[in-house]
């Protein structure tokens, strides 16, 4: 292609890229508040303590931002296993007053945030399908795959620990692509550097970190490439700068190495902290089932998207026919592969242990990247196959397929953050989990206000813990003209206030309500049968499902 065209080509897909980046942040604020965020929040405040304790004394350290969300010390973080290092360039905001809206601001900024780094995460897929599958094309592919799937669009906004971990690895597996290209130091330094981010944010990060170690030991074995200058060296740059730049983005590796590793790898393998249960196939489980996170990958994803994961699995094989041993362990061949082992390891971990798992298959989304790429990886082998107009007809079906993801994202925002396709059946809550994180309470208390005539203050309870503390931080971030317009009244563990004007209710907690007796969250004895004489105000429907409901009590 001549060297102007070509630039015009690259010229086009920035402003591509571009003009999505800034479609998600024009929707920033159509989402709430996580009930993680803060716990996330004070997180990154508790490593910017020990970085200032670096300079000064205890006293000196920061102890809460400028909203007033206080920061433990790092020691005493029950949450330090996923480090928030992404977030560092954050820092300032969190010491700035940003005027009489303060939390919803830092909120917004926050999330917008968050955004771009799920765009990085969006970029690198297509830099990494462009190259390995050698066509732009299917890097566009493999970058909407990801950015269209209706989950991930909106979890992209405010999911500061699955989604940021999901875009670290995709930069370090783009990073790893390069460096087993070029064995340049630069490439080892920037893959040792994108793995070490996502070490920092979960665990699996440096599991993938490691894997990838050892596809590269594999690689230059079996093609016969050991040299101390070309494999040996670089090889050692990026362990070393991965260590290097672990131990600077972790400040409680400085404390005690070995004992916080071994609580990371605790922690993440089996999160028994968390002692609530997990409304699946219409029952409550915990553990969950073998095969809840295949199943709800399958559910929570485009189908077309689905099938074309599955043919990608089969495609990574496949496409080594007749290929040389050296052909297959260089990186256009290795990358699939290693795509393909690492996401079979960490799923059969999960079927064969049966950890704590909870909130849909988010505690694996940082295998998306990976499985975004083996579906447009399964586009390219089925058009492969065909010959003349049967290759513009699936290319048609591909490009259609896309455009509908699109459109459920459109038609249904911001309720794409509960998205089910059809498998699911006609009415997903009879059977899953609807908004685990609450994100949808401020958007249902918008409603309740713009459809009150009145401009009295009205109240606004819950009757378990679960809505309360949703109910919560939706209040805390209402824009100014609804929040004055409304008052949350406390509810003590089980119990709801009787004498407000309205109760708000999350599905999620009404799903599991037989089994979360004398655990997390309890509704108030009698509710159901209470709720029959009230009039339903507010009902938040996505998919074919109720999930978010506001009721005005008698």
């Amino acid at each position: 292609m001549p060297e102007t065209a070509s630039r015009k080509r690259s010229a086009i897909i920035a402003a591509f890229f571009v003009l999505l980046t800034l479609i998600g942040l024009l929707v920033t604020p159509n989402y709430g508040m996580p009930w993680d965020e803060l716990m996330e929040i004070r997180t990154l405040g508790t490593n910017l303590r020990e970085y200032a304790g670096v300079f000064t004394d205890e006293a000196g350290e920061p102890q809460k931002s400028a909203t007033g969300i206080e920061f433990t010390d790092v020691l005493e973080n029950p949450d330090i296993d996923h480090g928030q290092s992404v977030y560092y360039p954050l820092t300032p905001v969190l010491f700035t007053d940003l005027g009489e809206e303060a939390p919803r601001t830092l909120m917004l900024i926050y999330h917008a945030y968050t955004f771009l780094i799920f765009m990085l995460g969006v970029v690198g897929l297509y830099f990494l399908g462009s190259r390995l599958l050698g066509d732009w094309k299917y890097g566009i592919v493999a970058s909407l795959f990801l950015y269209l799937s209706p989950r991930f669009f909106a979890e992209g906004h405010y999911n500061s620990k699955d989604i940021i971990s999901m875009s670290m690895i995709i930069l370090c597996l783009w990073f790893f692509y390069q460096f087993l290209q070029t064995r340049k130091y630069r490439h080892a330094i920037l893959f040792a550097l994108a793995g070490a981010f996502a070490a920092n944010m979960r665990i699996s990060g440096l599991l993938f970190f490691g894997l990838a170690g050892v596809c590269y030991l594999i690689s230059v074995t079996v093609r016969k490439e050991w040299s101390v200058k070309k494999a040996l060296l670089p090889g050692l740059v990026a362990v070393v700068a991965f260590v290097v730049f672990y131990t600077l983005l972790t400040p409680v590796m400085w404390h005690s190495p070995i004992d916080f590793i071994s609580y990371v790898f605790k922690r993440s393998s089996n999160y028994s902290d968390w002692n609530g249960v997990v409304f699946y196939m219409g029952k409550s489980h915990q553990p969950v089932p073998w095969h809840y996170v295949p199943v709800l990958f399958a559910l929570t994803t485009p189908i077309f998207t689905v099938l074309m994961t599955i043919i990608g699995n089969i495609a990574a094989f496949a496409t080594l026919k007749g290929k040389k041993i050296k052909e297959i362990f260089g990186a256009p061949q290795l990358i699939p592969l290693m795509s393909f082992v690492c996401i079979w390891v960490f799923l059969g971990y999960a079927m064969i242990r049966r950890p704590v798992l909870y909130d849909s298959w988010r505690h694996f989304y940082f295998l998306n990247g990976l499985l975004m790429l083996l579906a447009t990886l399964g586009v390219k082998f089925i058009i492969d196959l065909l010959r003349g107009k049967a290759k513009k007809i699936a290319a048609g079906v591909v490009a259609a397929a896309i455009a509908a993801s699109g459109l459920v994202i459109v038609i249904n925002h911001p309720n794409e953050l509960v998205y089910y396709n059809v498998l699911a059946g006609s009415d997903p809550a009879k059977s899953y989990e609807m908004d685990y994180w609450n994100v949808s309470q401020v958007k249902a208390l918008m409603e309740l206000i713009d459809k009150t005539d009145s401009d009295e203050v009205i109240t606004v309870t819950a009757a378990e813990w679960m809505s309360m503390d949703g109910l919560r931080k939706a209040y805390d971030i209402l824009p100014a003209a609804y929040k004055t317009r409304m008052k949350v009244t406390s509810a003590q563990y089980g119990q709801m206030d009787r004498n407000a004007d309205y109760l708000m209710i999350s599905l999620r907690a009404y799903q599991v309500t037989r089994d979360e007796l004398g655990r997390q969250w309890v509704p108030d004895a009698g509710l159901s049968n209470y709720m029959a004489t009230c009039e339903k105000t507010v009902a938040l429907n996505a998919f074919g499902s109720e999930y978010m409901l506001i009721y005005k009590l008698p």
